[in-house]
């Protein structure tokens, strides 16, 4: 107990003698730095990118099927987004054909 005691009354009697100093500028340029990250993000959607796969038969056009998944996902990634006709940038697109199923892949990032 006291033991406890001592530690207690020691470490008040320090407590006075510690001073903490921040430079003047401190808080202002803390407030900058958070305006400027906000610049820096203006668009909640750069670099977003979105996913699509479409299964169709095994012999189906890979053309075709290239198409109608990047023309699924850019009608579901606009509705998502919400903004008018937004600008995509194919980021890739492939077809994987298996015994009796054909399923393209495609991914695009908005521009």
């Amino acid at each position: 107990m006291y033991k406890a005691l001592l530690v207690v009354v020691f470490a008040a009697s320090l407590s006075g003698c510690i001073k903490l100093q921040m430079p003047d500028d401190m808080v202002t340029d803390a407030i900058d730095a958070i305006r400027g990250s906000d610049d820096d993000n203006s668009s909640d959607h750069d670099n977003t990118t979105f996913s699509h796969s479409v299964v169709g038969a095994a012999d189906a056009a890979e053309a075709e099927l290239k198409e109608q998944c990047l023309t699924e996902l850019e009608s579901r990634a606009t509705e998502l987004l919400d903004v008018d006709n937004p600008t995509f940038t194919v980021v890739s697109e492939s077809v994987t054909v298996t015994d009796d199923q054909a399923i393209a892949n495609c991914t695009v990032s908005l521009s």
